[in-house]
């Protein structure tokens, strides 16, 4: 068991950092509405947003989804 850990540590490290630098170096999303770019550090206003993604734009309110995207209602 304890020659596999290694390993796996490594695995999960790469993984965290791989993971990490998309997330830092992402393009944000703009609002298709009014254009307006979304903040990196994304605050979901309700259960959907959490679970799937998504904005609720700043500059005009409309319900975007993760890729900023109007969301049909």
């Amino acid at each position: 068991m304890e020659e596999a850990f290694m390993p796996a540590l490594i695995g999960a490290v790469a993984t965290a950092a791989v993971l990490i630098i998309f997330i830092v170096f992402r393009k944000p999303a703009k609002c298709e509405k009014c254009g307006a770019e979304q903040p990196k550090v994304r605050t979901p206003e309700n259960m959907n947003q959490a679970m799937w993604g998504g904005y609720t734009c700043p500059g005009c309110g409309s319900q975007l989804d993760a890729r900023g995207k109007l969301k049909k209602a």
